[in-house]
């Protein structure tokens, strides 16, 4: 399964499957997309890359706000903070 990425509400994007750096360019442009504040629900989430994992600091990194981390996710963004779920 690839990702697919779809807008949940105000400023909300569910990310579901796969994330790998083939489709990370597809998450930065739905970010982009979004006015305002964008929160990645990522619940449904079920593996990503170094290079997904990468866009996903740098997305951070830009603010935006990223829940429902697996904790082997939580733990490969590295930062060991409890991030809201």
């Amino acid at each position: 399964m690839a990702i697919r990425i779809t807008p949940v509400g105000e400023g909300v994007l569910k990310v579901d499957g796969q994330l790998s750096g083939e489709e990370a360019g597809l998450l930065v442009d739905a970010c982009e997309a979004v006015a305002g504040h964008v929160v990645l629900d990522l619940s449904d989430l079920q593996f990503a890359d170094r290079q997904g994992v990468r866009m996903l600091r740098q997305l951070q990194a830009r603010g935006a706000t990223l829940t429902g981390l697996s904790p082997y996710l939580d733990l490969l963004l590295g930062d060991g903070d409890s991030h809201a779920r």
